[in-house]
Parts: C-alpha cells; structure tokens; sequence
C-alpha cells in the first residue's frame, strides 16, 4: 500500500481552448478576411525569421510545422497552428534562453508548506486494476489517495491538458484571501531580477498537490496574460517518484528539470512549450490583443491536409496542448531511442542562492560559463539588489 504524493508546487495551468471556427465568429471573419488581414500585416509563408531568430528555436518550431499539417483533425490542425505560431513569431521573447532556475526566498517556501501540511492530510482507499501488456494475469491492488479538506480546497477541474482519472486529478489549495496576491506581489523583484523588464502581477492560484497516474502535456500558455511565469516547488512526499519539469528553450534544447523544494523555475510560459506549470506576470506594456494577432498570423494553407510520411513523427493535438503518442513519455525529446533525444537536457535541484542557472550551465555540476564567474554575472538580465532584499541577500554574504 503505497500513499500518493508525488511533486506539490505553487501555480496553476491555464488552459486556452481554441475553437477555430468559433474564434472566426467571435472576430466577425471569414476565411477570405482572415486572409486579408494576414496580407495586410506582411506575413509569408515561408517563414523568413522567427521569434527568436535562433537555429535552435527554428529545428524546433519547424519540425513541429512538418507535424501539425498532418493531424487529420481540422479543429485540431488550427489550434496546432496558433499554438505553434505564437511561438515561432507573434509572442515576444523576454530573455535570451526563455528559461532560469534559481532558490526562492526561505520563508516563504516555509509559509506555503505550512498552508500545504494544515490542508492535506485525508486519504481514502481505492482498488486499481493492474494488467500486463496482454490484459490477462490482471490483480487488483488496494491504494490509498489524498483528499481535498477544508476551506479553499477542491480536486482540478478537468481540463484538457492534465491527463487523469479522477481519483489522481491534482488538488488544488487557495488559502485564505489575498495570500497568493500577497507571494505573488512579494515575488515580483526576483522575475523582474530574472526578465529584466517592469512586470505587472497577473495571476496566482495557489497549490497544486499532484497525485500519481497523472502528467501534463506540452503546451504553451496565453499569450494575453501568461508571459513570465515560474513554478515554485513547494515540497513533495518522502515516497515521490522523481517527477521533472519539461522545458524547450530558444537554443534548441529540451530541458528535463527535477526540482527540489524551495526551487524556483522561471520561464517564458507563452512562448517556451512545457509540460508542467505556473504563476503567472505580464510585462506592464503588453500587448492584451496578441491572442487576435495569433489568428492573423495563421497561413492559407493549414486546412490542407498532408499524408503521413516516414520521419515525421506522428502527432496529437489535445486542446492546445500536444502529444506525440509513438514516442515514450509522449515526447520523442525524452525516448532515448529516438534522434530527438540527443537535444535532451537534464537539471537537478536544489539551485543556488542569488544565482539564475540556465542554459551555458554545466548541468552535472550546476555552475556557470568561465567567462560568467570572471565577470560575476548573475545569469539575469534585471537588477539583483530588490530580489536580494527579498532574499535576505546582502553584499557582505557575498564578499
């Protein structure tokens, strides 16, 4: 009898539901006006840049272009194509990885367990059903799940992204009023340390308790709200799997991050595809009608349906999220069969106090570049002296 607690974090998934042709109405467009608008604002298809310009970026988003215009479902192929279109050119980039890691603030990481450890702590049983490969010599085993108690705590609703019976949907927990704009306001100087830009507290929804038998898909998130985004790792249970964060970042690479407590992964959630989640900024001048932009910037030819063709590896849109099912672990980045693999990162936490880790780290040894040490770069774009005051970082620590 096992207890299932796996990875528990502070943010919540957004999803965005797409709906092709109830975006059209929603914007009063036909196809023909559509299309018009895309002349207009001088898109090509090629693409002859993206966003950010980078080899790597570009391996990346191609390959996913070759993917998405075979996917037989047109509702599906559309939304593929926004997805994928945000992230390629419409959506900005913020940083030049899209990705950091760095050690929250000790008290308040002490603060959400409390809240996590006063609300969790009710288990019921159930009987699962465990068959080999053939369904024949099935048992049934008895385990035992957590439940939502108390005010503020509920199960995840179903959402599309998050793939789970039941009884392993994440639980989520607010808290009282006003505590998750309280961390998120107390946060901000560390993604402005982290961006470099002035940012504007958007969304905070408290805990996610993941349980076992549940994983989330690759996605990207809204492009209106959810722009510099992190995941605090609050805790997790003695007896919990290693669970990693997945992360492409603008150089090419597919980041497999495993977190531990007290870390903080920064990330440019509307941009980089990942499969696991946030709180959420946006920059104070941004742009809240990029999600139009995004139909705008759309081809003529994604209705056109292409064959399956060897070397292409098969994928299924869910919602605005993505999977490609012949690969392990849904994502042909982590079969380490597959040629993909070989742009495979992987991270271990704990991260350093004061310090940004990102990619040009030595992921083994979690240090930085020669070249940073030298010139005592920090890994950030933004001034550290507001995110050390939230540390408790002063110049003498770090004399």
């Amino acid at each position: 009898m096992t207890t299932q607690l796996p990875f528990i974090i502070l943010l919540l998934v957004v999803a965005l539901h797409v709906n092709c042709c109830n975006h059209h109405l929603a914007m009063g467009l036909s196809e023909d006006d559509r299309m018009a608008e895309y002349h207009k604002r001088g898109y090509v298809w090629p693409l002859e840049r993206m966003v950010p310009d980078t080899p790597g970026w570009k391996r990346i988003l191609n390959r996913r272009f070759e993917q998405i215009e075979r996917v037989q479902n047109t509702n599906d192929r559309y939304n593929g194509w926004l997805a994928f279109m945000a992230s390629a050119l419409v959506a900005s980039n913020y940083t030049e990885n899209g990705w950091g890691l760095t050690r929250a603030p000790e008290h308040i990481t002490k603060r959400l367990q409390e809240r996590l450890y006063m609300t969790l702590g009710v288990a019921k049983k159930i009987e699962k059903e465990l068959c080999d490969d053939s369904g024949e010599g099935c048992v049934v085993s008895e385990e035992e799940v957590l439940e939502p108690i108390g005010w503020g705590t509920r199960k995840e609703h179903f959402i599309n992204v998050i793939e789970a019976e039941d009884h392993a949907r994440p639980i989520m927990i607010h808290g009282e009023d006003g505590e998750n704009d309280d961390i998120l306001r107390e946060m901000q100087p560390m993604f402005e340390w982290w961006s470099g830009i002035e940012l504007r507290p958007s969304i905070a929804y408290g805990i996610r308790a993941y349980r076992n038998d549940s994983n989330l898909l690759m996605h990207v998130d809204k492009s209106s709200t959810h722009v510099i985004s992190g995941i605090f790792h609050v805790d997790r249970s003695d007896d919990a799997e290693p669970w990693p964060i997945v992360i492409e970042d603008f150089q090419g690479n597919t980041n497999q991050v495993y977190l531990a407590p007290g870390d903080v992964l920064f990330y440019e959630s509307s941009k980089c595809f990942h499969g696991r989640p946030q709180k959420h900024y946006r920059p104070v001048n941004h742009n809240q009608d990029i999600n139009n932009e995004i139909h705008y910037a759309v081809p003529k030819h994604w209705n056109k349906l292409k064959q399956p063709t060897n070397g292409i590896d098969e994928m299924v849109v869910v919602g605005t999220s993505f999977k490609e099912p012949n690969c392990k672990n849904l994502l042909c980045s982590l079969d380490e069969t597959h040629e993909q693999s070989g742009h495979l990162v992987t991270w271990h936490g704990p991260a350093p106090r004061g310090k940004i880790v990102t990619t040009g780290w030595d992921p083994v040894m979690m240090t930085p570049p020669k070249e940073w040490e030298e010139e005592n770069y920090d890994g950030a774009k933004g001034d550290a002296s507001e995110a050390w005051n939230v540390l408790g970082i002063t110049v003498e620590d770090e004399l």
